[in-house]
C-alpha cells in the first residue's frame, strides 16, 4: 500500500549505476549494429563478472536460447518456497553430489 513503491514486471532487477552504464553501452552497440536486441552474453553486470564461481547468470529469461533460460529449465533447478506458489524469478541449482 506504499505509493512510493512501483510494481515491477517479473524478472526486473534493480541495478547499480555501474551496471546501468554497461546495459546502456550494450544497447547502444546493438543499435549501432542495426539490431533490435542485445545478444546473450553482451551484458555482464559487475556482480556477475566479479564472481569467480559463476554462481550468478544474467540474461533475458524470455529468450529460450539464452544461457539463463537454459539454466532455469535444468532439472536441478528449484525455487525457494516453491510449495507456497510464490513463483520467484530466481532459480537455484541443486549441488551434484557423488554417491558414496
Amino acid at each position: 500500500m506504499n505509493p512510493d513503491v512501483t510494481v515491477r514486471e517479473k524478472g526486473v532487477m534493480e541495478k547499480c549505476t555501474f551496471c546501468i552504464q554497461r546495459i546502456r553501452q550494450a544497447k547502444d552497440t546493438a543499435k549501432d549494429d542495426n539490431r533490435r536486441r542485445v545478444r546473450d552474453g553482451e551484458i555482464t553486470p559487475a556482480c556477475v563478472q566479479s564472481c569467480p564461481t559463476e554462481a550468478m547468470v544474467f540474461g533475458d529469461s524470455n529468450d529460450p536460447d539464452s544461457r539463463v533460460s537454459k539454466m532455469a529449465r535444468d532439472p536441478r533447478g528449484f525455487h525457494v518456497l516453491e510449495e507456497l506458489n510464490t513463483t520467484p524469478s530466481i532459480v537455484y541449482l541443486k549441488r551434484v553430489q557423488a554417491d558414496g
